[in-house]
């Protein structure tokens, strides 16, 4: 990749559709297929293997309403376990005990792989093959450790701090081979999870995020008094924010200005600076500024919202 080494990367991610997910060890059973001869009542659920959702009834009486078509007799509630992975929201999660497993045929070269909102991950593997190398094939193969982190680099954290596990893992330097085919592996706990597994071409600006860039959470948790005058905090999701500058050169000005109107309200995974693992995020930019302010540079300004 011809681009600067500290780059702003932006993946725009590829839609997954039934035709590339060859394989799976997630099981589509959420709740039983819904079946026109089957009369639901209200709150029932149903799944739709034909667009991998989840389904509840809104009325009484519910008989051969088809759940995708009929908006009076059912609500959308969100994808299946299996394909919550491949939805836009980070907090839908699929899950599935100790491993989960796709194999994707994308049809089109993929260089970037994130694994985002991990929970009771231990190991993740990840092999590309290709049919033009012959067999067996294998063109990438990664293994990567999610064993928990001491929060300092000092001797005394390592034995005895604190330690936290990570709970996402970027990989950008897959080679692109058309024919690729996708091995995702996941392992871990009973409770094992994955809110977003997204794949795509990485495209690189700029020459380096400057310093005085800005990240934060956005948290939807709330505060409430009940009867007797105690105040309860409920805990709910929060979103990381951004605030970035970067420095463009003269060419990259009119490409990041097409390709930020092209991603427009589109979940992307934004990498701002490698060394900080808060600047990865995965969300949307809400207003982005292209100062002009040197015949061979230019200034760039970006918000960043990400996906609870």
């Amino acid at each position: 990749m011809s681009a600067h080494a500290n780059a702003m990367v932006i993946v725009n991610p590829l839609k997954i559709t039934a035709s590339m997910l060859t394989q799976s060890n997630v099981a589509e059973n959420d709740h039983a297929e819904w079946n026109p001869r089957t009369t639901y009542g209200r709150g029932a659920r149903v799944i739709l293997s034909l667009t991998h959702k989840v389904y509840e009834s809104i009325q009484t009486t519910n008989l051969n309403k088809p759940p995708a078509v009929e908006a009076l007799w059912w609500i959308e509630v969100g994808p299946t376990s299996r394909w919550a992975a491949f939805d836009t929201s980070n907090s839908s999660v699929t899950v599935n005990p100790s491993s989960i497993t796709y194999t994707l045929a994308p049809g089109q070269a993929v260089n970037a792989i994130a694994a985002l909102n991990l929970s009771n991950a231990t190991l993740i593997k990840i092999t590309m093959k290709s049919p033009l190398v012959g067999t067996p094939g294998i063109v990438y193969s990664k293994t990567v450790s999610l064993s928990p982190l001491p929060a300092s680099p000092d001797w005394w954290s390592f034995f005895y701090g604190v330690r936290s596990k990570p709970t996402q893992d970027v990989r950008l330097d897959l080679p692109s081979y058309a024919d690729c085919v996708i091995e995702f592996e996941l392992f871990g706990g009973e409770n094992l999870s994955i809110g977003t597994l997204l794949f795509g071409q990485l495209r690189a600006f700029g020459l380096g995020i400057q310093y005085g860039a800005r990240v934060g959470i956005q948290d939807y948790s709330r505060k409430e008094t009940n009867d007797f005058g105690d105040v309860v905090l409920i805990k709910r999701s929060f979103a990381r924010r951004a605030n970035f500058d970067m420095l463009l050169r003269k060419d990259e000005v009119d490409s990041l200005q097409a390709f930020l109107s092209d991603i427009r309200a589109t979940p992307c995974l934004w990498v701002a600076a490698k060394d900080y693992e808060a600047t990865t995020i995965y969300g949307f930019y809400k207003n982005f500024d292209i100062l002009i302010s040197y015949p061979e540079h230019s200034d760039c300004s970006l918000e960043i919202e990400g996906l609870t």
